[in-house]
């Protein structure tokens, strides 16, 4: 059997994560002094090293306020259409009273006297057909 020369060599273990952007920042606000460890050899930046998670929680807090917001302005939309809506029931009412008003025969007869029409005061005639006359 032939041996393998191509070994797999175990991977070195990965180096801790460098935070760029908060080491730049410690530069100018040293925060290592107040948050950090003293002991030589554990010098760790507490806010260097939770700030994604207080990131992550800043984030949530703006999305919550925002969620909020929103659904105050949901609330505020939701009176100002049923007070619309009120308005435009009450409306309806008025007119479709007035419309039944029109149609009575008193409101009827008033608007044809103006153009110069009349009312029929005699009653009708009743037409009496006799059986003798239907059966032509």
């Amino acid at each position: 059997m032939a041996i393998n020369k191509r070994r797999m060599q175990p991977k070195p273990p990965r180096p801790r994560r460098q935070y760029q952007l908060f080491n730049w920042l410690n530069r100018f606000i040293p925060l290592d002094r107040v948050f950090g460890e003293k002991e030589p050899g554990k010098e760790e930046r507490v806010p260097v090293k939770y700030f994604y998670y207080l990131g992550w929680l800043v984030m949530l807090l703006v999305v919550y306020e925002r969620i909020g917001y929103m659904s105050e302005q949901y609330v505020r939309k939701s009176l100002k259409l049923r007070s619309e809506v009120e308005d435009l029931r009450a409306e309806y009412t008025s007119i479709k009273a007035e419309y039944m008003k029109s149609g009575k025969q008193s409101e009827v007869i008033e608007k044809m006297k103006a153009s110069g029409l009349e009312e029929n005061l005699m009653p009708p005639h009743k037409i009496i057909i006799k059986s003798s006359d239907k059966e032509r």
